[in-house]
């Protein structure tokens, strides 16, 4: 009997390439395809159909794809999905693609050769619909989290981040505030241009000019970010707060402005955004907006298993308000307001 191993001996590529043409995957180049077809004919290979159909069935496995494992919002994150996922007989693999597009594009295909039953992913900016275009062809269920890519047909979980970004800054306007400072990600800038709107959203209500209004981004970490947060501080017109894109960039902040012989909260106000166990036990304890990232995971888990259960349901968005926690880390200007 000619196997799959036979045929791919004759065409140079490996079994699991030819295992792949024969269930006409869309990850083979259509070049490889010719060349394993040919060798098929050549040794007289045919293909036991009823046999791959029995691999059709599901796997009680779902694959979670997520950027930046560091990041203690995805812990929330995967402990949200599995809350779901879990009662309902599927185990969650979990893969970190730590931003970079080429090690997203791997895990894609790893995750769809273990035949996963769906899948929930944040994604690595620049990540369009043709990336994810694998997996929609064969009919296998996608949920986005956190990240939205622009008019892709799947389903959503997350945060209203404009509006998230603009109780944040009005919080510092309340207080009195009005030269505020915005520290974004250069990690995430679809998110990050979202939350920078609501911003300037806030600024603009109050006849300010957000465009006087100073901005740097930098990564996901103390050092980035206490720097970052040193050079607002330090320019010719230093704000009297700061907005951050997230609780990481609020610590490291922090940080910033105690190396500057500064008190957070009493010479810098400081917002933080994701609220994750840290915030509040920081010093001092931080001002954030709480986005529930456990409750997103069970939505994005609900999604997804309905998507499952039904691939022709109308895509679906849970999109959930992020709640001010005000905690020590802001306060009124000590220096008069210009």
């Amino acid at each position: 009997m000619v196997t799959l191993l036979d045929v791919a001996k004759v065409a140079g590529v490996s079994r699991a390439t030819v295992s792949l043409v024969c269930r006409d995957s869309p990850l083979v180049a259509e070049k490889t395809r010719k060349k394993v077809e040919r060798a098929m004919a050549e040794v007289g290979y045919v293909y036991n159909r009823s046999a791959a159909n029995l691999r059709s069935s599901f796997t009680n496995t779902v694959g979670l794809i997520i950027p930046d494992i560091a990041n203690p919002v995805y812990s929330d994150l995967l402990t949200g999905v599995e809350d779901v996922l879990t009662p309902l007989g599927k185990a969650v693999f979990i893969a970190d693609t730590n931003e970079s597009e080429e090690r997203q594009a791997h895990l894609l295909q790893r995750m769809l050769e273990m035949r996963v039953d769906g899948l929930v992913i944040s994604t690595v900016g620049g990540t369009t619909a043709e990336d994810l275009a694998p997996y929609t062809r064969i009919g296998v269920p996608i949920t986005q989290v956190f990240r939205m890519i622009e008019d892709a047909p799947f389903d959503y979980a997350g945060i209203n981040n404009r509006l998230g970004c603009r109780r944040a800054a009005e919080h510092l306007l309340d207080l009195g505030h009005r030269h505020i400072g915005f520290i974004g990600s250069a990690v995430s800038p679809s998110v990050n241009q979202v939350r920078y709107g609501g911003f300037c959203d806030a600024v603009r209500s109050r006849d300010l000019p957000a465009e006087s209004m100073p901005t740097i981004t930098c990564k996901h970490t103390f050092g980035d970010a206490a720097v970052a947060a040193k050079k607002l501080i330090s320019s010719a017109a230093a704000p009297t707060a700061l907005v951050c894109f997230n609780d990481i960039i609020a610590f490291g902040a922090t940080l910033g402005v105690y190396e500057l012989g500064l008190t957070p909260g009493l010479d810098v106000s400081l917002v933080g955004f994701d609220d994750i166990e840290s915030a509040a036990n920081w010093r001092p304890p931080l001002t954030t907006m709480s986005i529930e990232a456990r409750q997103i995971g069970r939505h994005a888990g609900t999604l997804l298993a309905n998507r499952i259960k039904d691939l022709d349901l109308p895509v679906c968005s849970m999109v959930s308000e992020a709640v001010l926690k005000q905690r020590e880390t802001t306060a009124p200007p000590r220096r008069a307001a210009v």
